[in-house]
């Protein structure tokens, strides 16, 4: 009798903790799919042919957005190891609610990027070409934020040396 009530209150616990999170991952996505134009893996091309997996968010407008942009070697991808997950799409969702575009790049080498990885020896090439495509893309109003931490921090640092000849600014200067 106490197994059996264990039992029931467990599988009810589970039920409402498992539910809502279930609800609250579909959300995202049908909220996004309300407000954006997604596009992934789009294969954007570097100066010596190389192609770097792309995803864009941006909002459903006519108008030039600004965007907020993150190269990382780490995996954004949306299915992992045969989960859904949700944490690049809140952050998309985020910004384009806020009437920016999000988009996030695996680094040269990384998942469905072409090229060979090396570990902070990625060519810093690959951030300006990166800057140079966004800025003509027709939605854009050629404003590019960076963010990121850790690895992907350290590529920022390295690519504002370049100077570019377009500005490229921090999450604070929008």
């Amino acid at each position: 009798m106490i197994k059996s009530s264990l039992l029931s209150l467990f599988s009810f616990a589970v039920f409402f903790l498992y539910v809502p999170l279930l609800t609250a991952q579909n959300d995202v996505f049908q909220q996004l799919d309300e407000i954006a134009i997604v596009e992934e893996k789009v294969m954007m091309p570097m100066r010596d042919g190389i192609r770097l997996a792309t995803d864009i968010y941006r909002p459903k407008t006519d108008k030039k957005v600004p965007i907020i942009f993150s190269r990382t070697p780490y995996n954004f991808n949306t299915w992992q190891d045969g989960e859904q997950r949700t944490r690049t799409a809140a952050q998309a969702l985020e910004a384009v609610k806020r009437g920016y575009a999000y988009v996030v790049q695996n680094e040269r080498g990384r998942y469905f990027s072409e090229g060979e990885w090396d570990i902070l020896g990625v060519p810093l090439t690959d951030g300006y070409d990166a800057f140079s495509w966004m800025k003509d893309r027709s939605w854009s109003n050629g404003k590019i934020g960076t963010l990121g931490c850790s690895s992907t921090a350290e590529w920022q640092m390295a690519v504002g040396a370049l100077a570019h000849k377009l500005k490229v600014y921090t999450l604070f200067d929008f």
